[in-house]
């Protein structure tokens, strides 16, 4: 259905649409938990019915898909492009949502109750980081960074500044939410639920792929900061447990990749 299909409905009918919508936005979850749950480190070989073990034919329209047991070659090519194929369609998505509620019309005014309270106003949170880990995190960060998204990186940290545009992480995507993820769960970072801070990632932040800037969906990060999802296994920070029972942060020296921007 394109957005035109919409203009003729009744807003009981699109109300219906989004009902609907919210099933395939479902399947996303679910793919990107058994997307990082089955993501190998690099260099493993990906077994033949990989497709498969991601429960991908129950999830989408598969055409053409070779049987499990086929003698099929899965290269890291094809589960990378897998991943941005699946993040476009999502993105897709979301702006058909989007174009949806924008039809739907505000509420009516109840003139008829009017004792009745107001409605509550809506208030959504961001990202507050406990004193010493802005500081911390951003000499981390800097170095996936370019020197103009630094200049914006910080304030976006300390104040909930937003950039500009979406600030370009030359890493894994998984790394970035991983780390997020830390310090979430160590309540270096608080003021907000998960999925408050999944959709302010995704809001701020994109990363390198293959040379192009490559969106970061809610759902994606979902799967690895509000799910038990397979640990990312090449995080770019570490939170210990101090003997005093606090939590700090720390860098992890990498030896196969280094994405410092010169």
């Amino acid at each position: 259905m394109a957005a035109l299909d919409l203009l003729s409905l009744h807003h009981r009918q699109l109300q219906v649409v989004l009902e609907q919508i919210t099933g395939i936005e479902e399947r996303f979850r679910a793919f990107w938990v058994n997307f990082h749950n089955h993501t190998l480190d690099q260099g493993q070989v990906y077994p033949a019915g990989y497709l498969h073990q991601m429960n991908l034919p129950a999830l989408f329209v598969m055409h053409h898909l070779q049987p499990a047991h086929a003698n099929v070659e899965v290269r890291e090519e094809l589960v990378d492009d897998l991943s941005e194929s699946v993040k476009l369609r999502e993105s897709l998505l979301a702006k058909f949502i989007r174009s949806v509620t924008a039809l739907l019309p505000a509420p009516e005014e109840q003139d008829t109750l009017p004792l009745e309270p107001a409605p509550a106003r809506p208030v959504r949170g961001y990202p507050h980081f406990v004193h010493g880990v802005t500081e911390k995190l951003f000499e981390i960060f800097k170095g996936y960074f370019t020197p103009e998204d630094q200049e914006q990186l910080l304030p976006l940290l300390q104040e909930n500044q937003s950039p500009s545009s979406p600030l370009l992480f030359h890493g894994n995507g998984n790394q970035l939410a991983d780390a997020f993820k830390q310090l979430y769960e160590a309540n270096l970072l608080v003021g907000c639920l998960k999925g408050e801070l999944e959709a302010w990632i995704s809001a701020n932040f994109a990363y390198v792929y293959r040379k192009q800037q490559s969106p970061l969906p809610p759902n994606y990060l979902a799967a690895i900061i509000s799910s038990y999802a397979k640990p990312c296994q090449s995080p770019i920070l570490d939170v210990r447990k101090q003997p005093d029972g606090t939590y700090s942060v720390f860098p992890v020296v990498r030896t196969q990749k280094n994405y410092t921007i010169q």
